[in-house]
């Protein structure tokens, strides 16, 4: 007598080996736990696709996994960065950002602090060229062009933005600077 119990899921499409009633062990777990064995699974409550939080912007939900405590969202950060971001997190404000280095930047430090954070985020001078003649560089050097510019007393114009800076060597530095000066006098 042979048996007329199918070996593969009834489920269109599904060709995986049976577990119980017919159906492989994801569409029966699906049909004990839910009563469905095509149950999708949960979608959020409230869809964020595309709102805006600090500088995060939803791009895509991701599905609950208890591993990584909940339902988490794609989110692209102004910076360009792509980050994984629970909705609790952006609902509560405590994510505003990819958390890159570059977001922690503080606007009440000097001219010192500028070109530490320079240092910090694009190496030393000395690991560049020239952009004036393609020397080994020396310095990194404020390109005078950002419209939040800050004034020493004593050392002249930086900036708290480490894009405005260009790896020069030592003349060129000089001669840039002085160019500058003789521009604005």
């Amino acid at each position: 007598m042979q048996s007329t119990e199918p070996t593969i899921c009834t489920i269109d499409g599904c060709e995986k080996p049976v577990k119980r009633k017919a159906l492989c062990y994801g569409h029966y777990m699906k049909q004990w736990r839910y009563g469905d064995p095509l149950h999708v699974p949960f979608k959020p409550k409230h869809d964020l696709l595309g709102e805006r939080f600090g500088a995060l912007v939803v791009a895509e939900y991701i599905p609950a996994k208890r591993s990584e405590g909940g339902s988490l969202w794609l989110c692209r950060c102004d910076c360009g960065r792509v980050t994984r971001v629970r909705t609790g997190d952006l609902r509560r404000g405590s994510a505003q950002s990819c958390g890159g280095a570059h977001h922690r930047y503080q606007d009440v430090i000097g001219i010192g602090g500028a070109h530490d954070r320079v240092k910090r985020m694009h190496g030393s001078a000395s690991q560049h060229r020239c952009v004036d003649c393609g020397g080994l560089a020396a310095h990194w050097s404020y390109d005078h062009r950002d419209e939040n510019e800050r004034i020493d007393d004593k050392r002249g114009p930086y900036s708290l933005d480490p894009a405005h800076y260009e790896a020069r060597c030592v003349p060129c530095h000089k001669r840039f600077d002085l160019d500058y000066l003789a521009r604005i006098a």
